[in-house]
């Protein structure tokens, strides 16, 4: 696995609802693609940024759905929708359109997120009210043995 974003940082939304990336970010979409674009959509309260060959691999496997369920249809439209493909401007700077603040709830403060091959942004609000649960359980149903 890539380890492309690997720093957290809390960052302010201009009036104009853009985002300075932090060089790290910018660098790594530069390595990613010509333009350092990204594909940015909304899943459960946070935005989630893919680089493009990432993106077209989520877009594909939403796509290859044949008969979704009412909710998983939603949920594929929604998030397919919402998707926006973004490009840095020469300052390190990306807009956030209107549809995937309103989405994600994001108000001036916000929290970057490094998930390693991809980021969220999330609310800065909702980052701090996020609790951490007991999900022993579930780790190891998802094979995953770390030592917390």
């Amino acid at each position: 696995m890539q380890k492309l974003f690997s720093k957290s940082l809390s960052r302010s939304l201009d009036p104009k609802g853009r985002l300075m990336l932090p060089p790290e970010y910018r660098e790594s979409l530069l390595a990613h693609s010509e333009t350092g674009s990204f594909w940015l959509t909304a899943f459960y309260g946070r935005l989630v940024a893919y680089l493009p060959d990432q993106w077209a691999h989520v877009a594909e496997q939403l796509g290859s759905i044949a008969l979704p369920s009412p909710r998983l249809a939603h949920f594929k439209t929604k998030v397919m929708g919402l998707a926006q493909e973004l490009v840095p401007d020469a300052q390190g700077r990306v807009r956030i359109p209107q549809s995937l603040m309103r989405e994600a709830g994001l108000k001036k403060d916000v929290m970057l997120v490094g998930m390693l091959s991809k980021f969220e942004i999330w609310d800065q609000e909702r980052f701090d009210g996020l609790e951490l649960e007991h999900v022993s359980a579930e780790l190891a149903a998802s094979g995953v043995e770390i030592s917390l």
